[in-house]
């Protein structure tokens, strides 16, 4: 497992093809073609995830499922800790998939689990130097029982640099305000309102 830093910018679909223009005059180059990603979040009776999240509380965790358009899935477990973020990503079979939506999920730290909440969004992929680059857009939330709860408006950045890279450096290289962000919370919040 390796920490990294994770920063996030936010923009509107406006703004998107502006910050494209500016990856292309750095020479930031695409890997991956554009994707769309599903994700189905977990969480205890008591929604301890969304609030140790919101509260910033360290350390923390996302539980969730993840499928890439090629159908395969990834059990992933993000953690917020002291000395920084890391992320664990195992594949795992449709049977345990589905097993996992049914039954949830048992966790050392927040005890059982429920599947809770979709999020679905198209994702792109790009490098420079030692920065991943993602941009996700059209985030859609839907809940457990897949009912549509809401969209976002942003355009969500991310910015994944090995921990000991100088956050200077980082600012430098994108001079963009950064924001704080969670797809989870945002989509939980849509939940809890209906």
């Amino acid at each position: 497992m390796s920490f990294r830093i994770e920063e996030k910018i936010l923009i509107n679909k406006y703004q998107l093809s502006e910050f494209k223009e500016y990856l292309a005059s750095k020479g930031v180059e695409q890997l991956y073609n554009t994707r769309k990603i599903n994700n189905l979040y977990f969480d205890n009776t008591q929604f301890q995830m969304y609030h140790d999240s919101i509260e910033g509380c360290l350390p923390r965790k996302k539980i969730r499922l993840r499928n890439y358009t090629d159908q395969k899935s990834f059990l992933e477990i993000k953690i917020s800790s002291t000395e920084g973020r890391f992320k664990t990503s195992n594949e795992i079979s449709k049977e345990k998939t589905d097993l996992m939506k049914n039954a949830g999920f048992f966790d050392n730290d927040y005890g059982p689990c429920k599947a809770v909440l979709y999020v679905e969004y198209f994702r792109s992929y790009y490098k420079f130097n030692d920065i991943r680059i993602t941009i996700d857009k059209e985030i859609n939330y839907f809940s457990k029982d897949r009912k549509f709860l809401g969209f976002d408006r942003n355009q969500i950045i991310e910015l994944k640099a090995p921990i000991q890279k100088n956050l200077n450096d980082l600012l430098r290289d994108f001079p963009i305000p950064r924001s704080r962000f969670s797809k989870y919370t945002n989509g939980l919040e849509k939940l809890l309102e209906h």
